[in-house]
């Protein structure tokens, strides 16, 4: 009932604006909550200074469909913590913001004429530091368990990244799979590496590559290959077959059970660094799709401009 109330009476004031000067209207409705023109040119006007307080959530164009969108982020992650039984008090905001001014060393005098130098109210600096810590809150109880950062994932971009380094010397554990050129038609040559993926998870070899022989061999360093082979195995990543490549007269396909830097202390010192990365990256993937996915579960209405 109250969202049909909500819409008519959007509906009502667009008649109405048709008729009458503009002095606000509704743009958005999120459930039983209404988002004005007037909310969303303000957040435009000090956008700058709100990024600063807060780039995780602010860090954004500055357009009315960006401004629109953080603000429907931010209802549907505070009612997904207010369900968790997370509720943030104004108490606790409170806290937040003496504990800024002391670590400045400010007053609140000082800080509402800061406030005032960019272009922000203190009720404005309240709400964004509530949403700031409903952000952190938010990303530790519901993104982060969401989010798996694998060591091989880690192993394969730090190799990536370092792929042109020619004084990192790996290790090996190599499975050789090869044909001779004369028992296979040159036409299937690229898609050899592909077969093999599927061959590892079903059993399976077509008939065209049935004559496929495969040699474990073992732990090997880099030392011992030529440089085509050693540039192939350094750009193919661990768990994964590498490109065949013609030796001999025989086409070979290598795939990497396990790849090590022989430096070991290189990788480990960039280790968290690249763990760090690569969550970054991929809470962001995780929660635009948590987003969309929540979406589908309220009452959103926005109203384009006409």
């Amino acid at each position: 009932m109250k969202r049909l109330l909500l819409t008519f009476i959007c509906t009502s004031l667009f008649a109405f604006n048709s008729f009458a000067k503009i002095i606000d209207k509704i743009n958005v409705v999120i459930d039983d909550q209404i988002i004005t023109l007037s909310q969303i040119k303000r957040i435009q006007v000090n956008l700058n200074s709100r990024k600063n307080i807060s780039p995780q959530i602010y860090s954004i164009e500055n357009s009315e469909a960006h401004v629109i969108e953080t603000m429907i982020r931010t209802k549907l992650m505070r009612d997904k913590l207010s369900e968790m039984g997370y509720v943030i008090s104004d108490d606790q905001v409170d806290d937040q913001i003496k504990n800024t001014e002391g670590r400045l060393n400010l007053n609140r005098s000082q800080l509402l004429d800061f406030l005032n130098n960019n272009n922000l109210t203190f009720n404005e600096y309240f709400s964004v530091i509530k949403s700031t810590i409903e952000y952190n809150l938010f990303q530790a109880r519901v993104i982060v368990p969401l989010v798996s950062i694998t060591d091989q994932q880690i192993k394969n971009t730090f190799y990536k990244k370092n792929s042109n380094n020619k004084t990192f010397s790996f290790k090996y554990n190599l499975v050789d799979f090869y044909v001779p050129k004369e028992m296979i038609a040159a036409s299937k040559i690229d898609r050899l590496d592909e077969v093999l993926k599927n061959f590892q998870s079903t059993g399976i070899l077509p008939d065209e590559y049935s004559k496929i022989e495969n040699t474990n061999l073992g732990d090997v360093s880099e030392e011992g290959f030529t440089e085509n082979v050693s540039s192939l195995l350094k750009n193919t990543d661990e768990g994964a077959f590498s490109k065949a490549i013609l030796i001999n007269n025989v086409y070979h396909v290598f795939y990497v059970k396990k790849k090590d830097l022989s430096e070991s202390d290189i990788f480990l010192k960039a280790k968290e660094d690249i763990r760090r990365e690569l969550f970054d990256k991929e809470s962001i993937t995780v929660m635009n799709v948590w987003f969309e996915r929540q979406k589908n579960k309220h009452y959103i209405k926005i109203f384009a401009e006409k």
